[in-house]
């Protein structure tokens, strides 16, 4: 019979697994019945336990989904699972013994613990959970969690059921002889066939505690390797580096260069929601079985190989650190401890002699490396054939999973964001080689590569960082109509425009944009040289001003559509002085709806600190005359940035929401749209409100009070490193409150007289 008014007792809820299994009661509360969650957390140093759940659980990313207030359902019981009763006080055994379920997830994952410590952490602590849970008269379930590595391996292929695993004598002898100190461990470990005393003191728990129920409704779940979630609390949570996250941590990060193993061998990765889904069945189930495996079978696992592949590609994508390589991925022979020292001990002596300071970070370092290349070549040098009674439901891909440990790892352990994604820049951690990248990338002309990797060697010394809003294009291109043509419609702010667009997409190509087409004025083809080799890089050149249709340029736009290819083009036209946004042109976009073709439209909105023509637009904008393109003005700022004379800061591209374009729409409404879109796709720097402030007064405000203005009103305003310079140009800072003065209501306006010489004129606050 069913009872209602579920109360659940969770060990190990500072943990992994546990926050899981807690935000999974939670998050199914109705369904469960559930009334009341009691969670086991023993005190540390200062902290108690209330202070620990706070500090380490209710501040979880985990939990961000849950509806507020859910702490309320939780419940904080101070113990120690190693003391007879839990170390519970009387009144809270009292509330303990009320509870229908009892969830044991807590454990010592370290693989080489001392066996006494070992049979402390993992067999005495199951035994106290079962003698409490023999005192809770409204019980219905008590779930242990183990490992499904119990069972000793005994070759590749050879099925490992869910049942108990043999151990070379009975379980009360092994623990008796373990706490006296009679044991030997080594001797202990070689008689039952088990690599660490982890795997060892995990079987011999399994075995008392069924030996032991007596009465007690008992479930055994047996997780293999567990990684980062698959659904829940949403894909790629993670916020632990033992096991596989050590490896996608070490790797990505470009310090496991060496690893052993067997490129072969199948890593079992279970995704930590599967196995908390596998224990709340454990409870709801009348039926349910003594042992169940928690894995995800031979046929979802991937080889080592893959596993080091996928987390390579990912992370010379995501740089963070050193260039991710693998070295070296085989036995523990003579050319592993070749590969150990080259690749490992010799980097980092070298690092630690040159940064006397963080010598102690290096021991660590080189323990860490040692410890995974000691521990793990049991689970990475073989494959293990778990017999699976529920497979994994749904479509499982192997590759995209890694991947999607990868994405956790880089997000919730190193705390990186994919909305400042580093595309180039001082502060980007480089492409292992730079013209072994551009010629590896898998799309763009002998041009394109070269023009790739020179803009790489430009910005590294022109720019603090380029940073990418990925999430950003990636629901872009989701939300982009189902063969519709793809044109990528940025702000014109600078010459760089024409370069960065088709430089994320050189690349990113997994965003799925390709390397766009781009429309420039006629008289970018007539500069000697530059025009041709400007046309091998997809530039095609179009008369501005004529105020009448080009045949040819409509012939091409036309070509170019049914081709497939994706466009670039600016709506303003021409690049604004001012940073305000200029009128947009609508003759293109009128070209394109005439190709009859649907096209999306992706507003890409570039923000700059600086500008490479920062002087020549404050000259503009007191009234002189624009200079006419030259190769030489070109070549000089080239050759100014390669003497670290200039300093662009930081450039920032975000994708605003796409707009679709068809034969039905209103072009003069379109084009207001791109322009909306561009600008609240466009951000704010600290260097723009530093270099505004340091010419002009806003009302009192400091930089921390327009920053929290800006942000109030729905603004983003991201770090810079670069500060004014002392000969920044009144009318230079004065321009850069356009990147945040909509937020403030009134915005500067850009005109031109007929002279077409630029002013700026201020327009009045709105109402």
């Amino acid at each position: 019979m069913t009872v209602r008014g579920r109360s659940f007792l969770l060990t190990g809820a500072t943990g992994f697994l546990g926050k899981v299994v807690l935000s999974e009661l939670l998050r199914r509360k109705d369904e469960l019945d559930l009334e009341r969650v009691y969670v086991l957390i023993r005190p540390r140093g200062d902290l108690g336990a209330a202070d620990r759940f706070r500090r380490e659980v209710v501040g979880s990313a985990c939990f961000s989904g849950l509806p507020a207030g859910w702490t309320a359902d939780v419940s904080v019981l101070e113990g120690a699972l190693e003391e007879p009763g839990l170390g519970l006080r009387p009144d809270q055994a009292e509330l303990a013994r009320s509870v229908t379920h009892l969830i044991h997830t807590a454990a010592s994952i370290s693989f080489d613990l001392p066996i006494k410590a070992a049979a402390r952490s993992n067999v005495s602590t199951a035994l106290n959970v079962l003698e409490l849970a023999r005192g809770c008269p409204r019980l219905e379930r008590l779930v242990s969690v183990s490992t499904a590595y119990v069972t000793p391996h005994t070759g590749n292929g050879t099925p490992i059921l869910e049942t108990l695993s043999p151990l070379p004598a009975p379980a009360e002898e092994l623990l008796a002889a373990i706490e006296d100190g009679t044991a030997a461990e080594a001797d202990l470990l070689a008689r039952s066939g088990h690599p660490n005393t982890y795997t060892l003191t995990k079987a011999i728990a399994e075995h008392l505690l069924l030996a032991r129920q007596g009465s007690v409704p008992l479930a055994i779940v047996r997780p293999s390797i567990i990684s980062a979630s698959r659904t829940h609390p949403f894909p790629g949570w993670i916020d632990s580096t033992s096991g596989f996250g050590a490896f996608v941590l070490l790797i990505g990060l470009g310090h496991l260069r060496a690893v052993v193993g067997h490129p072969e061998a199948r890593l079992d990765l279970i995704p930590v929601d599967e196995v908390a889904s596998r224990i709340l069945d454990a409870c709801r189930s009348e039926n349910v079985p003594a042992i169940q495996h928690a894995v995800a079978g031979a046929a979802h696992s991937p080889t080592v190989e893959k596993c080091g592949e996928v987390i390579r590609d990912f992370f010379r994508v995501h740089p963070v650190a050193r260039h991710p390589e693998i070295r070296y991925l085989g036995p523990r022979d003579l050319r592993f401890q070749v590969a150990d020292l080259v690749h490992h001990r010799i980097p980092i002596a070298v690092a630690a002699a040159r940064a006397p300071k963080q010598r102690a970070k290096a021991r660590s370092l080189a323990a860490r490396l040692a410890y995974l290349n000691t521990v793990f070549p049991y689970f990475t040098s073989r494959s293990f054939a778990f017999h699976v009674s529920r497979p994994l439901e749904g479509q499982f891909e192997k590759a995209a999973y890694v991947r999607t440990a990868c994405l956790g790892v880089y997000r919730h352990i190193l705390r990186r964001s994919d909305s400042e994604w580093p595309l180039a820049g001082r502060r980007h951690a480089g492409n292992g080689g730079d013209s072994r990248w551009a010629l590896s990338q898998p799309h763009g002309n002998m041009w394109i590569r070269f023009a790739s990797w020179a803009v790489t060697k430009v910005l590294r010394r022109a720019t603090e960082r380029v940073t990418v809003d990925v999430p950003s294009f990636e629901a872009a291109r989701r939300a982009a109509a189902p063969g519709s043509a793809l044109v990528i419609v940025p702000n014109h702010r600078s010459y760089l425009d024409f370069v960065l667009c088709s430089y994320l997409a050189f690349a990113r190509p997994d965003l799925g944009i390709p390397i766009p087409h781009i429309a420039a004025t006629m008289e970018f083809g007539k500069i000697p040289v530059l025009g041709r080799i400007l046309a091998a890089l997809h530039a095609f050149y179009l008369r501005r001003g004529t105020g009448r249709e080009d045949p040819e340029l409509t012939r091409r736009v036309h070509a170019l559509i049914r081709e497939g290819k994706t466009l670039e083009f600016f709506v303003e036209g021409q690049r604004s002085r001012s940073r305000e946004f200029l009128p947009p042109k609508r003759g293109l976009l009128r070209c394109l709806q005439a190709t009859g073709t649907p096209c999306t439209l992706l507003p890409v909105a570039l923000t700059y600190d600086r500008v490479p023509e920062e002087a020549a637009f404050a000259a503009e904008l007191s009234g002189q005359p624009k200079p006419k393109m030259r190769l030489r003005a070109l070549l000089s700022w080239v050759r100014s940035v390669w003497r670290g004379r200039i300093d662009l800061g930081r450039i920032h591209i975000a994708c605003g929401e796409p707009i679709h374009l068809d034969t039905g729409c209103d072009v003069p409404e379109v084009s207001l749209q791109v322009i909306e879109r561009l600008r609240a796709a466009s951000v704010v720097t600290t260097y723009h409100l530093e270099a505004y402030l340091s010419r002009h007064h806003e009302d009192g405000l400091d930089v921390a009070g327009l920053r929290a203005a800006i942000e109030e009103r729905g603004g983003k305003v991201l770090e810079s490193h670069l500060r004014p310079p002392p000969d920044l140009h009144p009318l230079i800072a004065r321009t850069l409150r356009q990147q945040f003065a909509h937020y403030l209501d009134y915005p500067m306006v850009y005109e031109e007289d007929p002279g077409r010489r630029a002013r700026i004129r201020e327009r009045e606050p709105v109402a």
